[in-house]
């Protein structure tokens, strides 16, 4: 009797154990995908500053930056909204997962 209670302790803890693993891996990859959206809104945003400072113009959109400004983006995972309103003024950026 003693014996199936300790294998039926053991199960359980096992189980929590693995509960516990699953939602640490899950939790770190939310948070590495958060991280990731985060760099890409930033990197746009530097590359678009840095292209008027250099240029005295914003891009006219985001192929400007990839091909000139060695911008990176996942189109898989990202859609990038990207509105001109003039060369002078700081275009209205907007990334989303998809």
């Amino acid at each position: 009797m003693k014996k199936i209670k300790l294998k039926i302790l053991t199960v359980v803890l096992i189980i929590i154990f693995a509960c516990c693993f699953y939602y640490g891996v899950e939790n770190v990859q939310n948070t590495n995908e958060e991280e990731k959206f985060e760099i890409l809104s930033d990197a746009i945003k530097r590359s678009a500053v840095q292209c008027y400072a250099i240029e005295g113009f914003y891009p006219p959109n985001i192929e400007y930056l990839e091909d000139n400004y060695g911008l990176v983006v996942d189109h898989d995972n990202y859609v990038i909204s990207y509105h001109v309103f003039a060369s002078n003024i700081m275009p209205d950026i907007e990334v989303y997962l998809k």
